[in-house]
């Protein structure tokens, strides 16, 4: 009980707050976070030199939010690549060429 009326009270503690983890033993950090996703900046940074800068920041999203839904990096590219060839997605302008 001391604990909590310290927490209460707002006491903080020597031990620095846990990082909340989905992974055991992995904790997620900024840095853990920017190694899962630096294959799909590399992409958005070679699609920037290939492509038009909306294109390829909305590719980079994409894969981006794919993912963070739990897709791998190849997984995700491959799937965005195939939304590229969707005619409909292009008529729209949701996805350029």
């Amino acid at each position: 009980m001391p604990t909590f009326r310290k927490l209460l009270s707002g006491g903080r503690s020597s031990r620095p707050a846990p990082i909340f983890q989905l992974v055991p033993g992995q904790p997620l950090t900024t840095g853990y976070f920017l190694l899962q996703v630096e294959p799909a900046i590399r992409h958005g940074i070679a699609e920037l030199l290939e492509s038009n800068p909306r294109h390829a920041l909305t590719e980079l999203a994409l894969i981006a939010y794919l993912m963070g839904m739990g897709f791998d990096y190849p997984t995700a590219q491959v799937i965005v690549e195939a939304w590229e060839k969707d005619d409909i997605l292009l008529a729209q302008g949701i996805l350029t060429e």
